[in-house]
Formats: structure tokens, C-alpha cells, sequence
């Protein structure tokens, strides 16, 4: 009897099924017993050729320029290479494929478009006929894999989610390679601070997300404010006080604009009596809110604890690994119907404190059952704790604050709606109305699952909105006891004036509303359900797109504020005004349509071939136009990205007055080795670490090891802002095996001493290798690699 092989997508993941299987046998690049062959990929094996291999460089060139463009491979012609570093074990996967010993192969990467598609590539490349079948679980518990394995998906349940894993691939090729290198041929020129091109980065969903930052921008500047005034009064009762604030019977979102009405009305009203006219009172409830989605969970963990998206993707895929968590990279914030027998066990498994009494009392109040919970799922339902129990004490600091969202959420559900006593009044003094509205909590129903500070911050609260404006109306206001046709004292009457706001820019919470809602941000969570499908990009992939618009230099962030730079604001501009053909490039309805119709491929009802000649159309049009704009106007290069970002939530460092701080600093050549693998990590001996700021301040980047400092990022380096002071901390751009670290893999380790996994490492004999980097010595800023163990 033949072997069972199991590819997955990670060796964490290849882990949990060896041991769900009991498959101990370690071997290089795989884990094998007399039933199972466990494999596994490192993400994406295979990359999709650059435009080169397609082109006859000796007639066109190696100069990038519109007249080697467009490069649209047909469907069946495109190219994937193998990715550097990835060679051994790709060759371990595509062995064990073709071996005779396998008789069935499982699919077991992550059950969503992007695990399907990096299977399939290395399926596709070896030409397998073997019998295929897909583990589609939710969470890495062992129950749950051995439950999957015995409800396993033929391959043809599948097909139409590989065939959109690749009309996703070739889509992004085609624009991003075929438009980046026209805008750069037209629009772009060399970085003298940088030293290097000043690329012009176009995106299938990038672009149209930079173009949302930036017409906000556009309509802050453009916003002009506008005075207007409010008239509210102070009434007296035999049982009390009590406030109201004049509004129009006839419009009631009617606000006074003129200081003489607004003065009238206080003379007429002022020290007169007035008789309540209407008194409304009724009991409302409010449900708990629903549970976590990705893009919910992201804007919960961004309001009260400052992550950024990236941050919040990176550790709830560290709570699904360690199996706290189920799948985390879902749109859908609803249960299946065949998990509420189950949903028992995911309480137990959450007893503990600080949740104990809680889940006690949760565990009385029966299965929740509603519509709010259990309703149609997407490919995965909503973000849960998983059943089996989290020794909290083990998970770090940052993945303990997310675990403890996701936990109460949960529970949370398992209460009944907070009820209110809701009592609105009307008072009118002279014929001039003023309304008054309070509400008293009567039963705290699912918000004694958190604290009052959580719900005074607002974590958890609805935000209300009215004509497009927050109310300013206090809707909690102590009322003494009422009655309609009661006659009051007109205490005081006054006018205040206050000014129209202008747009608030966005926050990454706020930009992921607006990319999930192609455009268009909506609050309201139901709503938001129904509307899924139709955004720019995934909740997989928001992220990501937020950073690439920051490392490219089309935006910065400035303390939780996204803004659009120069370069930035004038792509957008060039585009919307003087390339009409690329204007689908900026639509947000546009692009949300794109990623529509490949939901329309994953279900069948398009085919990968309509969906492609589409992309090929558009990208034909706007090299055409980008030709003719050369031909009337030249090139015109766009403004160069900033040299320095700005800050983010960490501390800021001021500068100079020219915006400059320059430090000299003296370095020391380390060698660091590991596993009896040696690197030089060649350091200059005495050079500048020049800081260009902009707005005079700074991106803090974590904390000096060596004083405790703040550490910011320079034109030749990672130096402690300290400098000054006679600290000479500083991590050097030099190339480590040919790799220059990133500001997020500095802040990655200046936070936990280590930076994620860096990909194409190369050895001095020319090998690619994969590794982390932690401190041998932190204070002397000396680092040594760490790899990947199975």
C-alpha cells in the first residue's frame, strides 16, 4: 500500500499534522511513517519570470522604455522560476510528487486563494497525475485536523479557487510590471540622496489606495469652515435640573448659521417659562457586537492598543499557529450552522482566569443561536478562540492583548443585549423648541464581559452619525423625573459658536474600511457583511498594501494619520487630469469590480480567459496613451520620495533648524557565525549618519539597546537619536550577504530581538539562504543569524 503525501504550507503547519498523525520520522526537508509523508513550502516557491524572459533585448534593449511595452504573456505562457533560497526544497516536494511510493497527494496549505495557488504552482510544474484531494480546517488543533482529513475536498472543489489564485497573479504581473516600468520610463529619474532610480511603483490595488489617501487630502485642503451657532438652555423642576439644546421642527439637522438668529433666539427665550411638549420613553436593547472578521479585529487592536495592520495580521498568525486561534485571515464575521455543536467546547476551552466567572456564567445562558452569530459564511468563518486550552502565560506580551480581544468578543455573544431606558424630550420656551435625551443602562446585558474603561474609550461602542457628521447631542443625560404638559423654569439660555471640521485623514483602521468598502467607508457592521466581495484587495493582503505605499514614498504617517507626499499627491494628479485611459487605475469601484469578477472565476461564472483578456485590454489602452503623452510632452519627472518618513506612535525626535541632524560615528567590522555558517557583516569605519526630516521631526524606530534612547533612521544607517549625548549605537546600511535591512525589520528587532524571517541571503559561495537576525550583543549593535528549525 502506497503513501499518503501531505504538502504544507509552512513547517509550523507540517508540524501540527505529524503530530495529529503521529508521524515522528524527522527527515531533511520532510517527515515520514509508514503512512504519511509530511512536506512542506515556504510560502511561494515559484515567482513569475520578470518581463525580460519574454522580450528580444537586442532589438528592444535593456533600458526600460514604453517601446518595449506591453509585455502580455498569453494565459498558457507564462513562466515561474523558482524563487532564490527556495531550490531544495522545491526539489524535496517535486521528489516525493514523482516518487512511487506516494499514492495520494493532500493539499494541506492554507485553505484560501493564496495557499491554493503556491500548491498549485508546484503541483502544476511537476505534472503529478496522482489522486488529489484538499484539507480545508479552520484552526491547527489536532481534533480539527483529523476531523478535516476525514472530510477531505476533491481537487475539482478547488479548481475554481486555483484558477483565481492565477488570474490574481497574472493580473498583478501584468499591471505592476508592464505599468511601473512605463510610469518610470515617463515620469520617473534618479535619486541623487538615494542613489538609486526613483521608480514610479504602479499597482492593480496599490494605486487606487494611494488615490483614497490623497483626494482625502485634496478635501481637507480645499475645505473651507464655516461658523455656526448652538442655542441651549438649563430648565428647572420641582424634582431637578435638566438640559436641552434648541433645534428646527421643520429640519432638524438645521443648524444656524447666523450669530443675530442664533442672539434672538437667547433674548426671546431667556427667563421665560417653558412647557414640555413631548416626552418619549421606551426601552431599547443593544446586541453584542459581532464577532471578529480580519479588518473588525484590525481596527478594534488599532483603536485601543496603537498596532498598526501589519502588526495585527503578524500576531493573530501567531495565535493560529500556536493554535489559540482559528483561521485568522477571514471576511466573515458569522459561524456555520454545524458549528454550533461545538461552540461548548471553545467556551471550556477559554475557562480560565481571568474569564473564568464569566464563561460560568455564559455557559448558563445556552448556545448562542441568532442571526448576528450563526448565519452564511464565507470560505472561513469568523475569528474564535479555538477548543483547545492557551497557557496565556506563554504567549507574548502583544499576542496576549489580541488574545484577549478575540476571547471576550466571544464571550460576548453568549449574553444577552444590554437594555437601556431611553427617554427623549421636548421643551418649548416662547414657541422655540429645545430637545433633551437621556439614556439609563438597565441591564448591562454583554458589556459586563468588559470594563467601563474599554466602553468609555469606545472599543466596543457604535459610533453615530448624522448627515455625515458625528452628533454632538449629549444622549446620556441625567434627567430628574418628567411628564408631558409640565411647566419648567427657564434657568439659562445661551449661544455658543463653533466651526465646521474638516475631513479627518485616514488612520489604517479607517483606510481598511474604505478599501473594503471600494471606496466608500460603512460603519454599520451588518451592512458591511453583505457588501463583501466587491473591495480593494483581500483582508490577506490590505496590509501589506498599506506598507508598500510607505516604503515606496507615497505616503507617510504622521502619529495615527496617513498622508499622501509630494511624489505621491502628484501621481494621483497626473493621472486624474491628464490621463484619462488610466484613470481606472484610481477608481476604487473600478479595481473593486476586478477583484469582484475574480470571485466570479473562484465560483465558476467567468473564466479565468474573459477575466484576463479584460486586464490585457486596459493595460494595452494605457500604454497607447502613455506613448502619446510622451510624443506632445516629453518626460516629466515626479517629485522624489522624502528622504526621511515621518512619525508613526513612538516618540518624536525634533531636528535642527535646516531639518538636518548629522551624527559622525565610528564603526567596528564584525564576523558573526552560527551553525557553523560565517558572514562579515563589513561596517565603515568612520562615516556620517545624515537625518533628513521632514516637517522637522523623525521616525522613531524602537529603543537604543545600548542607553535606552530612541533610534531613528538616517541616509547611511539605524543610529540612536542620542548622539549628542556620546552614544554611538548604530547599525550600518552596509549589505549583510547582500541584503540591506528595512526600517519594520529594525523595529522587529529593536522590539523582540529578532527580525522576521529574511528571504535570498547569499552565501560567499554564492548560495541563497533564509534566516533570522538576533543580537549576538545588542549594545555593540553585533548580530548573528538564526535559522528555521522543523
Amino acid at each position: 500500500m502506497g503513501k499518503t503525501l501531505i504538502v504544507a504550507e509552512k513547517p509550523s503547519q507540517a508540524r501540527e499534522y505529524a503530530t495529529a498523525l503521529g508521524v515522528r520520522g524527522k527527515e531533511d526537508g520532510y517527515l515520514e511513517n509508514e503512512l504519511y509523508v509530511i512536506t512542506w513550502c515556504y510560502g511561494h516557491l515559484l515567482e513569475l519570470e520578470r518581463p525580460e524572459a519574454y522580450m528580444d533585448l537586442d532589438r528592444v534593449g535593456k533600458r526600460w522604455s514604453l517601446n518595449r511595452l506591453p509585455v502580455l504573456p498569453h494565459l498558457n505562457s507564462f513562466r515561474r522560476v523558482v524563487k532564490s533560497g527556495a531550490i531544495k526544497q522545491y526539489q524535496v516536494i517535486q521528489r516525493w510528487l514523482k516518487s512511487t511510493d506516494i499514492e495520494e497527494v493532500i493539499c494541506g496549505t492554507d485553505a484560501d486563494r493564496e495557499g491554493q495557488l503556491l500548491f498549485q504552482e508546484v503541483w502544476d510544474a511537476s505534472k503529478c497525475s496522482k489522486p488529489l484531494s484538499r484539507l480545508w480546517i479552520s484552526s491547527l488543533t489536532t481534533a480539527a485536523i483529523r476531523e478535516g482529513l476525514k472530510r477531505l475536498r476533491p481537487a475539482e472543489a478547488v479548481a475554481g479557487l486555483a484558477a483565481a489564485g492565477h488570474g490574481r497573479a497574472f493580473a498583478d504581473w501584468d499591471f505592476g510590471m508592464n505599468l511601473t516600468e512605463g510610469f518610470t520610463a515617463l515620469f520617473g529619474s534618479f535619486d541623487a540622496v538615494r542613489k538609486k532610480p526613483n521608480v514610479i511603483s504602479i499597482g492593480r490595488v496599490q494605486t487606487p489606495t494611494l488615490a483614497l489617501i490623497v483626494e482625502r487630502e485634496w478635501e481637507i485642503e480645499r475645505f473651507v469652515a464655516q461658523p455656526f451657532f448652538e442655542v441651549r438652555a438649563e430648565f428647572a423642576t420641582t424634582q431637578g435640573d435638566y438640559p436641552g439644546k434648541w433645534f428646527d421642527l421643520s429640519e432638524e439637522s438645521k443648524r444656524i448659521t447666523s450669530r443675530q438668529v442664533a442672539e434672538d433666539i437667547v433674548e426671546k427665550t431667556q427667563g421665560k417659562p417653558g412647557k414640555i411638549t413631548k416626552m418619549d420613553q421606551k426601552d431599547v436593547q443593544e446586541p453584542a457586537p459581532l464577532l471578529f472578521d480580519l479588518t473588525s479585529l484590525t481596527i478594534a487592536a488599532s483603536k485601543k492598543h496603537g498596532f498598526s495592520a501589519e502588526k495585527v495580521l503578524q500576531l493573530a498568525q501567531s495565535l493560529y499557529e500556536k493554535k489559540a486561534i482559528t483561521y485568522p485571515r477571514t471576511d466573515c464575521a458569522y459561524l456555520s450552522e454545524d458549528l454550533v455543536p461545538k461552540l461548548p467546547e471553545h467556551l471550556k476551552a477559554v475557562r480560565q482566569d481571568p474569564y473564568t466567572t464569566l464563561v460560568d456564567e455564559a455557559g448558563l445562558l445556552g448556545v448562542p443561536k441568532g442571526k448576528r452569530v450563526i448565519n452564511t459564511i464565507t470560505a472561513h468563518h469568523a475569528i474564535i478562540p479555538t477548543t483547545e486550552k492557551v497557557a496565556i502565560e506563554r504567549l507574548n506580551f502583544e499576542e496576549q492583548k489580541l488574545y484577549d480581544m478575540i476571547v471576550r468578543r466571544f464571550l460576548a455573544v453568549w449574553f444577552p443585549p444590554a437594555r437601556y431606558h431611553q427617554t427623549e424630550v421636548v421643551t418649548e420656551v416662547e414657541g422655540e423648541p429645545f430637545r433633551t435625551k437621556g439614556k439609563v443602562l438597565l441591564s448591562p446585558g454583554w458589556k459586563k464581559v468588559y470594563g467601563p474603561d474599554e466602553l468609555d474609550e469606545g472599543v466596543v461602542r457604535k459610533t453615530k452619525k448624522k448627515d455625515d457628521r458625528e452628533q454632538t447631542e449629549d444622549e446620556n443625560a441625567t434627567l430628574p423625573p418628567l411628564s408631558k404638559g409640565e411647566d419648567v423654569r427657564t434657568k439659562r439660555v445661551f449661544s455658543e459658536e463653533k466651526t465646521t471640521k474638516p475631513p479627518k485623514r485616514f488612520t489604517q483602521g479607517d483606510l481598511l474600511k474604505a478599501m473594503e468598502g471600494a471606496g466608500k467607508q460603512i460603519d454599520d457592521e451588518v451592512l458591511r457583511q453583505q457588501l463583501k466581495g466587491k473591495g480593494l484587495g483581500t483582508v490577506a493582503t490590505r496590509p501589506a498594501i498599506m506598507e508598500n505605499l510607505m516604503d515606496r514614498g507615497y505616503i507617510i504617517q504622521e502619529q495615527k494619520s496617513l498622508k499622501p507626499t509630494q511624489k505621491g499627491s502628484e501621481l494621483i494628479r497626473l493621472i486624474k487630469e491628464r490621463l484619462p485611459h488610466a484613470q481606472l487605475l484610481v477608481s476604487a469601484e473600478m479595481t473593486g469590480q476586478m477583484e469582484f469578477n475574480l470571485s466570479k472565476v473562484e465560483k465558476g461564472e467567468l473564466t479565468i480567459e474573459q477575466y484576463m483578456a479584460d486586464v490585457e485590454e486596459a493595460i494595452g489602452r494605457i500604454i497607447e496613451e502613455l506613448r502619446s503623452f510622451e510624443q506632445k510632452h516629453g518626460k516629466k519627472p515626479l517629485a522624489l520620495a522624502p528622504s526621511g518618513k515621518v512619525q508613526g506612535t513612538g516618540k518624536v525626535t525634533k531636528a535642527g533648524a535646516e531639518g538636518k541632524a548629522i551624527a559622525k560615528r565610528k564603526g567596528v567590522g564584525t564576523k558573526t557565525t552560527n551553525n557553523n555558517k560565517s558572514v562579515e557583516t563589513e561596517r565603515e569605519t568612520s562615516d556620517e549618519i545624515q537625518v533628513t526630516a521632514s516637517e522637522g521631526q523623525v521616525e522613531g524606530l524602537g529603543t537604543c539597546p545600548k542607553c535606552g534612547g530612541e533610534v531613528i533612521e538616517g541616509v547611511k544607517g539605524f543610529g540612536c537619536a542620542s548622539w549628542r549625548a556620546g552614544c554611538h549605537f548604530v547599525l550600518w546600511k552596509t549589505p549583510i550577504c547582500g541584503k540591506v535591512l528595512t526600517p519594520n525589520q529594525i523595529k522587529s528587532l529593536l522590539k523582540k530581538g529578532k527580525t522576521p524571517l529574511i528571504k535570498g541571503f547569499k552565501s560567499k559561495s554564492g548560495k541563497s539562504f533564509s534566516a533570522y537576525l538576533i543580537w549576538e550583543d545588542s549594545s555593540e549593535a553585533k548580530l548573528k543569524f538564526e535559522f528555521e528549525q522543523l
